[in-house]
């Protein structure tokens, strides 16, 4: 069928069968072509300027052991009755007895150690600002073709 074994498998359907548009499958995303084309004429544009895309911050957590009534204050941190508990709870090791202890989550935000995804570059030709997302870091000037598309 010229498939050349591309398809795993294959269900009949009915004649009447209706298939919503969501059941197939996406389109493939478009691959900008930025060869030069022909003998078409090319310029040399400025960068005027460039903005590396990171993934998001990262979140580090960890786990740490303090008094149970300290975590309980933590959380309720109104009132005298608090302070009272909290004062009449540490510490307590009668007879023998460990105090409690609780296992509290802390987490804190850092910025990406990751490399760019890709770089966000405004340039100006003939008068018109014209912007591009590169998977390189581009240099001071961009090559581009008449219409202002970049050419490699």
């Amino acid at each position: 069928m010229g498939m050349n074994d591309r398809v795993s498998s294959v269900r009949a359907m009915g004649v009447d069968a209706r298939v919503s548009d969501d059941r197939y499958a996406p389109a493939s995303p478009m691959v900008y072509d930025n060869r030069r084309r022909g003998e078409e004429r090319l310029y040399e544009v400025n960068v005027t300027s460039v903005r590396a895309v990171v993934g998001p911050a990262e979140q580090r957590c960890w786990v740490e052991r303090q008094p149970a009534a300290a975590a309980t204050a933590n959380v309720n941190v109104g009132g005298a009755a608090a302070g009272a508990m909290v004062g009449s709870n540490i510490g307590r090791n009668n007879a023998g007895q460990q105090a409690a202890t609780q296992d509290v989550q802390r987490c804190a935000s850092q910025p990406s150690q990751a490399q760019p995804a890709y770089w966000d570059v405004t340039y100006n030709f003939r008068g018109q600002e014209h912007r591009v997302q590169m998977t390189t870091q581009p240099g001071a000037t961009l090559t581009v073709n008449g219409q202002g598309e970049p050419r490699s």
